[in-house]
């Protein structure tokens, strides 16, 4: 298989897939799994995060439009692998208001067209799924639980991406983080914010409000 569509069988099985593992990881860990297998995996994934990106940023395969580790998704399941080999609870905020809130359309709704036959599909849904997966195994196995200080410091994490991402987009003509003025080849919820610039104010705010309603399961549950 050649191609990948979205909504598709093979779609399902992916999600299905992550969701399988996810489950088996946090139940191994809640039965006395050692810290040493978290570290172990998430070393391994920092290797191969390095070993992808840099093999695309070869002179033979580079180019500055697709290949450049800047989209969000690429920074996040970086955090995951930061956050299994190190536990650092700064990580487990940008997993949790990043990756639930923004890294979760990439699985709903995915910028990709190569199938099972291509190592991208695999290292798609490889970094996709640490990202979702480790998010959850933060939550419950560690215990990690987010504060509005923790959506504060995401929201600043946030705009430091902007930042850092937006100038490179206009410079080569690319689309990073969905922030350059062009579109992606496949449907997102990009196509219904309007035309650029106008829809950067409206990406902002969506974010926002997206990490903000990632509160209100803790807001209740203290309420209680």
């Amino acid at each position: 298989m050649e191609k990948f569509a979205p909504f598709s069988p093979l779609h399902a099985a992916a999600l299905a897939t992550i969701a399988v593992v996810t489950w088996a990881a946090v139940r191994a860990a809640r039965r006395g799994a050692a810290p040493r297998v978290e570290r172990a995996v998430g070393l391994a994934f920092i290797a191969t995060w390095i070993g992808v990106h840099g093999w695309w940023l070869l002179p033979a395969r580079f180019d500055p439009l697709t290949t450049l580790p800047l989209q969000m998704c690429h920074w996040t399941a970086l955090a995951a692998g930061l956050y299994l080999a190190t536990g650092w609870r700064a990580l487990a905020l940008i997993l949790y208001f990043w990756g639930f809130g923004l890294c979760t359309q990439a699985l709903l709704t995915p910028a990709l067209a190569e199938g099972p036959a291509s190592h991208v599909f695999w290292y798609f849904w490889l970094s996709h799924g640490m990202i979702v997966g480790t998010a959850v195994y933060a939550l419950a196995v560690h215990g990690y639980r987010p504060t509005w200080r923790d959506w504060r410091l995401a929201c600043v994490a946030a705009a430091v991406y902007v930042g850092a991402v937006l100038p490179v987009d206009l410079l080569v003509g690319a689309n990073y983080g969905f922030l350059g003025p062009g579109k992606p080849g496949l449907p997102t919820i990009v196509d219904f914010l309007g035309p650029w610039p106008e829809r950067l104010l409206a990406i902002f705010a969506l974010v926002a409000v997206v990490m903000a309603a990632l509160m209100l399961p803790w807001r209740l549950v203290r309420a209680r």
